[in-house]
């Protein structure tokens, strides 16, 4: 395969070119035979298609945070065991079984081969490995403390997925109830009431005001209930879209954090995943405003990000952390700002911040218990009484006649 190239050589001229080679490693380390830095390498394949690109390409990620917290323990394992960093992601790629993950490591390997640090083959997948994850790396190896980050990295990957898995399904749970709920209604009223009205229809009885409403509410289903779906469609669709442009959850966002009961366990969840990525990339020796930055990338809340990308100017200016989330006192309480005025005066931010994160951990499961325990019951009863009151409405004639048969 033909790779185009574009390189340094020693005397600092830049050049470019092509060469044969079986993929990028080889094209890079004959590259380096030549005593030419590359800056790039690509374009390989047959009929310029490049098939080592081609195995990256998948309609998901190429791993998912599951995979890479067991690929980060198992490289962490191989670093405390003294093998080197190359022999490490020839082990790893050679055991994955995932396409796109396995050339990625391949092509990471590649990359250190030809004289790349670990941190700069990594940034290349941004996809895979996140600002986060890169900072962690390269204070580790800055520090020479490569596995002990990489060991924080599996803990931080670890407690994040499970508050994450936590809230969604504190999220989920509710929803879920209703469209069921909603399933049953739909159901009694486009197939079961209908049928019960026939019997109606038949006997030409004058029915009562609140079955005749019911019947109306009914044939109105029946006769228009595609056009229904079809703007629920569009308005779920439409929902989504907007979601995604900044200035709508510039609007909506500080409405979330106001909601009851979801609004406080989504600023306990972010509080908790703030001060665990914070106290993580400050114990690792990432400057502060760095990790801030990374912190801001994290947040999926608006209004929070503004709060922090607020803060972190601040801090660039000489003010103090706890100085900066003070003024936001809605979104973080006292208590927070307390213990990271102790920990920036102290000395001990990371270890702060630490119990901070496992203090909001225990309120946001108190959170989600609360949440799921006046919700599941609330919703059944709600839906209870409609189901009782389209019964009532549909048998009452029934009961008026047998009071007529039973006076006459």
């Amino acid at each position: 395969m033909k790779f185009k190239y574009i390189g340094i050589t020693r005397q600092r001229e830049e050049v470019q070119g092509t060469l044969e080679a079986q993929d990028e490693v080889e094209a890079r380390m004959k590259l380096r035979a030549m005593q030419i830095r590359p800056s790039y390498v690509g374009g390989g394949g047959v009929g310029g298609i490049n098939f080592d690109k081609l195995n990256e390409i998948s309609f998901g990620p190429p791993v998912d945070l599951k995979g890479l917290l067991i690929f980060t323990k198992q490289f962490a394992s191989l670093i405390d065991a003294g093998v080197p960093v190359v022999q490490c992601f020839e082990i790893l790629s050679d055991q994955e079984k995932r396409p796109a993950f396995k050339n990625i490591l391949k092509r990471i390997k590649g990359d250190i081969e030809a004289g790349s640090s670990l941190t700069e083959a990594l940034k290349k997948h941004p996809k895979v490995f996140s600002n986060l994850y890169v900072s962690l790396i390269e204070a580790g190896e800055v520090s020479g403390t490569l596995e002990v980050n990489l060991r924080r990295i599996g803990q931080q990957f670890d407690k994040t997925d499970r508050i994450r898995a936590k809230v969604k399904a504190a999220m989920i749970y509710p929803v879920i109830t209703l469209v069921i709920s909603v399933g049953v209604l739909a159901f009694l009223l486009v197939k079961v009431i209908p049928e019960v009205s026939k019997l109606y229809g038949e006997s030409n009885a004058q029915l009562p005001e609140i079955t005749v409403k019911v019947l109306g509410v009914s044939t109105w289903l029946q006769t228009y209930y595609p056009y229904i779906v079809g703007i629920i469609f569009l308005i779920l669709v439409g929902a989504q879209a907007a979601w995604r442009v900044k200035s709508v959850r510039l609007v909506l966002d500080p409405l979330i954090l106001q909601l009851p009961l979801f609004g406080d366990l989504m600023k306990k969840s972010a509080i908790t995943r703030l001060a665990r990525t914070l106290s993580t990339l400050v114990s690792s020796g990432v400057p502060l405003l760095s990790a801030f930055e990374i912190c801001i990338n994290l947040m999926s809340n608006e209004s929070i990000k503004a709060v922090l990308a607020q803060t972190s100017s601040l801090v660039s200016e000489g003010k103090t952390m706890a100085h900066g989330l003070g003024l936001k006192k809605h979104i973080f309480p006292p208590m927070v700002v307390h213990m990271v005025s102790i920990g920036e005066v102290t000395g001990k931010l990371d270890e702060l911040l630490e119990k901070v994160a496992d203090i909001y951990e225990d309120e946001v499961d108190d959170a989600i218990t609360n949440l799921t325990t006046l919700i599941q019951p609330a919703l059944i009863i709600i839906v209870g009484l409609i189901i009782a009151f389209l019964l009532v409405a549909m048998y009452l004639p029934i009961f008026q006649l047998a009071d007529k048969v039973a006076g006459g």
